[in-house]
């Protein structure tokens, strides 16, 4: 069967990645302080290896004993953390999402009360509107009634 583009592409990037890793790797040990950390690294992995191999030898119920210890010990601090992360979560879920509800509800009432404020604006702007149009209806007609006195007056002395 042949192979589609997609496992060719893959393929080639495998090889990309082991010929890379390869590389680096083999420059990472010309520096003499990388490879003797390397071969130190090494030793302690192979003595400690070999220790326990020994010891499960030695002492196989003893070192599943010791095993299922460390894991119980292990598995007591995990559900420690998950209980405490669950405590967390509580806390934030009450503290904090109940105060954006609050903060939510307030910043409502302040809309509201904006809208309400400006629906009153706008009828506080059309009274003084009407009040401004009277005045002016009132001022065009005292002068007219101040200027037909004068008319008389003045017909009455060219008499």
């Amino acid at each position: 069967m042949g192979q589609t583009a997609d496992d060719q592409n893959n393929s080639k990037l495998v090889k990309g990645i082991i010929v890379g890793g390869i590389i680096g790797g083999a420059l990472m040990l010309l520096n003499s302080s990388t490879r003797t950390k390397v071969k130190e690294t090494a030793l302690d992995i192979k003595d400690s290896s070999l220790d326990m191999i020994t010891q499960v030898k030695e002492n196989p119920n003893e070192m599943k004993d010791n095993m299922i210890n460390r894991f119980k010990s292990a598995s007591e601090v995990l559900k420690e953390a998950i209980s405490d992360a669950q405590d967390l979560y509580s806390i934030i879920n009450e503290d904090v999402f109940s105060k954006v509800s609050e903060v939510k509800d307030i910043s409502t009432d302040a809309v509201s009360t904006v809208m309400e404020a400006k629906d009153d604006l706008v009828g506080i702007g059309s009274k003084v509107a009407k009040a401004s149009s009277q005045l002016k209806d009132a001022s065009t007609e005292s002068i007219a009634n101040s200027n037909q006195p004068q008319q008389v007056n003045e017909s009455i002395k060219s008499k």
